[in-house]
């Protein structure tokens, strides 16, 4: 049986196009004019007047359009929930379902065929929005803003499409049911087993990332007293996140209560 094919609302093409317009704007990337001076700016002035309306965006003294306080907030929402998929979905990305295994970024050949991306399940599987986590993992690989004519894209809406492509094109639970000489074993159950391993790597590679900052501030530390340094071994971590740990509210947030806040408020 085919599959629902799932469609973006007009809601959400607006908040999508708007976080990325207060991404480029917040991070200084873009500079747009009020008057809509750059032709490929006029395209953008329905999203534009958005934020304006709903007071994320306002004027500046110059004429550009800058981010206010309330922009501000919704952005670091943003920035929040990708430290969030960074170091709680990024890891299903790859996942060998035959052998029940995880990539390592760093040591496997990630275009082999034997990995599947399970995100969207696994999205699916904890009630949060496919569409978010596709969008996150685009931001978080900068893929939106890879074509210089993106704000085009944007526009005409085949970004949007790209990403309605991608989530209508995933594996879904009920394609994750199998039957084997013990019976018959549930999409629901594998995704259970396959998110609970995933959570105990992530942990443990956040653990271990917490340990070698550190041995590696202590080390800084006592060079700076011009002390002996004792040489730290490195360890394997696979996965390089790139975040700062203490952004994470200080313990490793895997907890169920933490990402559910995160990842099911609205944006505005």
């Amino acid at each position: 049986m085919t599959a629902t094919q799932e469609h973006m609302s007009q809601e959400k093409k607006q908040q999508f196009a708007g976080l990325l317009l207060l991404d480029q704007i917040a991070t200084e990337k873009e500079k747009i004019h009020s008057s809509f001076m750059e032709k490929n700016d006029q395209l953008l002035e329905e999203y534009l007047n958005i934020l304006e309306k709903r007071e994320l965006l306002e004027v500046a003294e110059d004429l550009y359009f800058k981010i206010t306080e309330k922009g501000r907030k919704i952005y670091q929402q943003l920035l929040n929930q990708q430290i969030s998929y960074d170091t709680h979905f990024d890891i299903y990305a790859y996942v060998d379902l035959e052998e029940g295994t995880f990539a390592d970024k760093e040591a496997d050949f990630l275009e082999d065929e034997r990995w599947d991306d399970l995100r969207v399940a696994v999205a699916r599987f904890k009630g949060i929005d496919p569409f978010r986590m596709v969008f996150l993992g685009m931001m978080s690989n900068e893929i939106f803003f890879e074509n210089s004519d993106w704000k085009f894209d944007l526009a005409a809406g085949s970004l949007f499409e790209e990403m309605e492509a991608i989530v209508n094109d995933q594996i879904r639970e009920e394609d994750l049911s199998y039957e084997d000489e013990e019976g018959f074993v549930s999409g629901h159950d594998v995704l259970d087993d396959i998110i609970a391993q995933g959570s105990k790597i992530n942990q443990e590679r956040y653990l271990k990332r917490q340990e070698q900052e550190r041995a590696e501030s202590q080390q800084a530390e006592e060079q700076e007293r011009g002390e002996t340094v004792t040489i730290i071994e490195e360890h394997p971590y696979g996965y390089d996140y790139g975040y700062n740990p203490m952004l994470t509210l200080g313990a490793y947030a895997g907890s169920v209560m933490f990402m559910e806040a995160l990842w099911h408020d609205p944006y505005w």
